[in-house]
């Protein structure tokens, strides 16, 4: 259900470049991982072996970042995330990593659930694949460090049909909030109606919360999300100019409706590329590209960017709700903001 919105992303990025940099044409091919590690490293050997890629953007799936990482490594090509990226494959260098690490996103949200919004006691409920389960051990992470307590970690299947059976198992006679991870708005949909269907009155926070509520999830499900504080990376109610700019860019591609994070995120790793090889006057050789893209600072649509010499980006982590605005829901313009985030990895 994302694939489109990144490619509409992309896409929005090379038209506006005509498709051209440093006086040569860029050709964009698209293939589906389907959600399958090995159908993903497959395409990559393909794009790579027979196409003659050196640049690929995703795929989505933290399962795939890791298995693809030395492959790319090995070939010289320079592979970016779409959400976020697994520490794990710095050791590669050879993966931009943006917004920023699963974990490294998620750990001032934990804090800040603490410190400001005053929980003690969580229970957390994640999608049990890689991505996922770093995002929730980042927000745990931080949530501990601030004097919180992990009461209990409810792993769900990734496409699980029904939510009723974790719901019911949830211990939550000493928690006071329950923050959940899941695989994008279905999933996220489906979980928030069944807990209230339970008649479950802890309330809820949630990570990637601008990326899991799409403008069409939320009119599903309407005065259910309204008010759940989350996480985001971005959110089309920012203001500044680029991003005004960018809202009626994608606007005008996707009916009407604003931009979520995976039109952004997309968007902006592919203008990352174009800049970095306008800079190279063209070379897309790994080592010389690489080093032109993370020199770089760049004022995006979501904030400032910069980026760790080893591929991670250094961006902002913005606190959101889902509110009311006349009869529609939509995602907040930022509660609060926390600049610069980098994963304290980094300096050890």
């Amino acid at each position: 259900e994302l694939g489109p919105i990144f490619q509409m992303g992309i896409e929005a990025a090379l038209e506006e470049a005509n498709y051209m940099v440093a006086g040569k044409k860029v050709e964009l091919i698209i293939e589906d991982s389907a959600t399958s590690v090995d159908t993903a490293v497959a395409k990559a050997k393909k794009l790579v072996e027979q196409d003659g890629v050196k640049i690929i953007i995703g795929p989505l799936m933290g399962d795939a970042h890791l298995a693809l990482a030395p492959y790319c490594a090995e070939k010289g090509v320079i592979i970016t995330s779409l959400i976020n990226g697994m520490w794990d494959t710095v050791q590669y260098n050879t993966y931009l990593i943006y917004p920023t690490t699963v974990d490294a996103q998620t750990y001032p949200f934990g804090t800040y659930c603490f410190e400001k919004l005053g929980y003690k006691k969580a229970i957390v409920v994640h999608a049990d694949y890689a991505g996922k389960a770093g995002y929730a051990a980042g927000w745990m992470d931080g949530f501990k460090a601030a004097g919180g307590e992990v009461l209990q970690v409810i792993p769900t299947p990734v496409g699980s049909p029904d939510y009723a059976a974790f719901i019911t198992s949830m211990q939550d006679a000493d928690a006071d909030v329950v923050m959940y991870a899941l695989e994008g708005p279905g999933a996220v949909s489906k979980f928030i109606y069944q807990y209230n269907q339970a008649g479950k009155k802890l309330p809820l926070v949630t990570i990637t919360q601008a990326d899991d509520y799409s403008p069409q999830m939320l009119q599903e499900v309407g005065e259910l999300v309204e008010g759940i504080k989350g996480q985001s990376s971005y959110t089309w109610k920012l203001d500044n100019p680029l991003n005004k700019t960018f809202v009626e860019l994608i606007k005008a591609k996707w009916d009407g409706l604003p931009p979520m994070p995976e039109h952004q995120n997309a968007y902006t790793l592919t203008k990352v590329i174009l800049a970095g090889l306008e800079a190279t006057g063209g070379d897309d050789s790994k080592d010389v590209l690489w080093d032109a893209i993370v020199g770089m600072k760049m004022d995006t649509a979501a904030g400032p960017l910069a980026w760790e010499p080893n591929g991670i980006a250094i961006t902002n982590m913005y606190v959101t709700t889902a509110e009311k605005v006349g009869d529609t829901y939509e995602i907040s313009a930022p509660l609060d903001t926390v600049e610069g985030i980098r994963d304290p990895r980094v300096a050890q």
